[in-house]
């Protein structure tokens, strides 16, 4: 008898577990879909663009906040990983060149922090051509992605964002 209530009582919470799982992925992908949504409907990019654009952006921020914050944006906007997956990657003549500079600017202060900021802009720039994107729509997605951070998770996000983006 004991061993049928173990087994009752272990698929229940498994089937609550399963719910309350599809549940966050709901969550993530509602929120995801609504952000593709916006960047379709005021860019006039396609939904492959618009994730991979956002993706990259994010995973911008990602690689630039500390982990505290980028926990904050995360919870905020749920799915962003999903996002930062669908960012093409950077291309490797991109990767090699921000490499060279950052090797010769090694050790150079504020240099080296300007480098590094070209190199990421770069990254970035690179995987929105790869979308069939140009450059200048880099500068369009973020007001766009700050406006969305700030109705899902307030200014304390989008100041986190601004700190990466701006």
């Amino acid at each position: 008898m004991k061993t049928k209530k173990v087994t009752v009582l272990t698929a229940v919470l498994s089937f609550l577990l399963m719910i309350f799982a599809a549940g966050s992925v709901c969550a993530e992908t509602s929120t995801t879909m609504d952000l593709i949504k916006m960047l379709t409907s005021q860019l006039g990019v396609t939904k492959t663009q618009a994730s991979g654009g956002a993706g990259a952006l994010f995973d911008m921020a990602k690689g630039a906040l500390s982990e505290t914050d980028y926990s904050q944006v995360v919870n905020a906007i749920p799915g962003i990983g999903d996002l930062i997956k669908s960012a093409p990657a950077v291309s490797e003549s991109t990767t090699g060149t921000s490499d060279t500079m950052a090797g010769l600017t090694k050790g150079l202060g504020a240099v080296t922090e300007a480098v590094d900021s070209a190199n990421t802009f770069a990254a970035v720039t690179d995987q929105f051509e790869q979308l069939g994107l140009d450059a200048g729509m880099v500068s369009q997605f973020i007001p766009v992605l700050l406006s969305f951070a700030e109705s899902a998770g307030g200014e304390s996000v989008v100041n986190i964002l601004k700190s990466v983006w701006q």
